[in-house]
């Protein structure tokens, strides 16, 4: 992941601190149920927005993106928390529609 987020996240998206990374790893662990997209795959978190639980996470394994809108609660289903997987330029486009109408 050698790509520099900073250079296309706007408000409300902010690059987040290694410290603040692992906590939300941690959290995605403890919230992912074994039928979640995720579950098992090594995912870093390396933006979040500042508006919602929205966080970024880099998932080497599938070489994409995923945005997960963290629940803060242990999840049984595999449709929680909410996923959306993304290629980069995916992710470039989709963030700054929400910075638009931020």
């Amino acid at each position: 992941m050698e790509v520099k987020l900073e250079e296309f996240l706007e408000d409300p998206w902010w690059v987040i601190t290694k410290s603040m990374a692992e906590v939300l790893n941690n959290e995605l662990i403890k919230e992912l149920s074994p039928s979640h997209v995720l579950y098992g795959k090594k995912s870093v978190a390396v933006a979040r927005r500042n508006d919602n639980d929205d966080v970024i996470y880099w998932v080497n394994e599938i070489d994409k993106y995923a945005i997960v809108h963290l629940t803060y609660s242990k999840e049984n289903s595999s449709a929680f928390p909410s996923t959306k997987l993304f290629t980069l330029r995916e992710l470039e486009k989709h963030c700054k529609e929400v910075s638009e109408f931020f």
